[in-house]
């Protein structure tokens, strides 16, 4: 594990022989955190920093996807002696997401303090700029703090990489939701219009960042696809998403800060596209083939692609099998870097996380083809 690893790994030029790591560890079950750390956080949760530091150390954990490691004093949850829907502190009903609690998702809905649009029409009609009214200042002053604390929450131990999650297309789902977004997306020319102001936030905020001094590497995140993959026709994101992408990523990349896109389900579709608006990375999930992309991509930032689902759910043949069919075919690229996509998750049992481990840790330090 290394911050310096992490650095050197987003640069053109990298060249070690270990293959450095991004995990995202807050999802972790509060059994799995004492295990590796040694630390209950139920019983002392004033020494949470302590905590997912010792476990990211564990983990080996280069590169940290959105931000730092969790600090001060975060309302924490016992899931283990609790119902599975508790109240947090403001009296709403939240979710188990490791020691911790997220709100419950309505048909995608991220954006739950607006409330859901009631008709397509009144989706249409929100003003983004509204909604998001910060200007670039403003922004730029909320990140170099922000980006000061994530630093200070790694201590050196590994890179934090923040990132925007609504690039383009997940502004609207975030908002409208999955049913309505498919409404409103067949509206094209209000739906473009719209569109356009989104993606003026979107710029703002990557403008800010490129301002923020020592940022390394930016994620850059839209859900563009499910399972099946793209959920419009391909042509639709090519009109009404994708040219939004060369401007909204410009600011970064003539600041010299890597981008690395991020989506779920089954992007295949895309990936050129997305390269070709100036992404020097991608975080993917098992859906894309690691193979094809690592032969045809051998010298961007390759993120990816173990299934969390096989960490939580599998036994050991299966979770070795994913493990080294990942890593194998993923470091014929240059710049590969292990993930389990969709983060290390409370349902993980220590057994399987330790079998993961012992695999990845092994396949990793012997190094790559070149």
């Amino acid at each position: 594990m290394s911050f310096d690893l992490g650095v050197a790994l987003l640069g053109p030029k990298y060249s070690e022989p270990r293959i450095p790591v991004m995990e995202h560890i807050w999802g972790l079950s509060r059994n799995a955190i004492k295990h590796f750390s040694g630390i209950d956080l139920i019983r002392q949760p004033q020494r949470i920093n302590e905590s997912f530091r010792s476990v990211a150390r564990v983990f080996e954990i280069d590169l940290l996807w959105g931000g730092g490691l969790p600090t001060g004093c975060p309302e924490l949850l016992d899931w283990d002696n609790g119902p599975p829907t508790q109240l947090d502190r403001s009296g709403k009903p939240v979710i188990q997401w490791g020691v911790f609690s997220t709100a419950r998702q309505e048909d995608g809905r991220h954006f739950l303090h607006i409330p859901k649009p009631e008709s397509v029409d009144a989706a249409l009609s929100l003003d983004p700029l509204t909604l998001f009214p910060k200007s670039v200042d403003e922004y730029e002053a909320e990140f170099r703090q922000a980006y000061l604390a994530m630093l200070d929450s790694c201590a050196g131990d590994c890179c934090p990489i923040p990132h925007h999650y609504t690039t383009a297309f997940h502004w609207p789902l975030a908002i409208y939701g999955f049913e309505m977004l498919c409404e409103a997306g067949l509206q094209v020319s209000r739906f473009a219009a719209q569109m356009e102001l989104f993606a003026e936030v979107s710029r703002r905020i990557t403008t800010a960042w490129s301002r923020v001094p020592g940022v390394r590497g930016f994620i850059l995140h839209d859900d563009l696809t499910t399972t099946r993959g793209p959920i419009f026709r391909p042509s639709w994101y090519r009109k009404y998403i994708f040219p939004h992408y060369s401007t909204i990523f410009a600011p970064l990349i003539a600041a010299n800060i890597p981008i690395i896109f991020t989506s779920d389900g089954n992007c295949t579709e895309f990936i050129d596209d997305i390269f070709a608006a100036g992404a020097e990375g991608l975080n993917f999930e098992y859906l894309v083939d690691m193979a094809d992309i690592a032969a045809r991509y051998p010298d961007k930032i390759l993120i990816g692609n173990i299934s969390s689902d096989v960490i939580a759910r599998g036994n050991r043949r299966q979770i070795e099998k994913a493990a080294s069919s990942c890593i194998e075919d993923g470091k014929r690229a240059r710049r590969f870097v292990v993930n389990v996509g969709g983060q290390l998750t409370h349902d993980m049992s220590i057994e399987n996380l330790e079998t993961y481990l012992e695999v990845r840790k092994a396949l990793c330090r012997n190094g790559r083809l070149n």
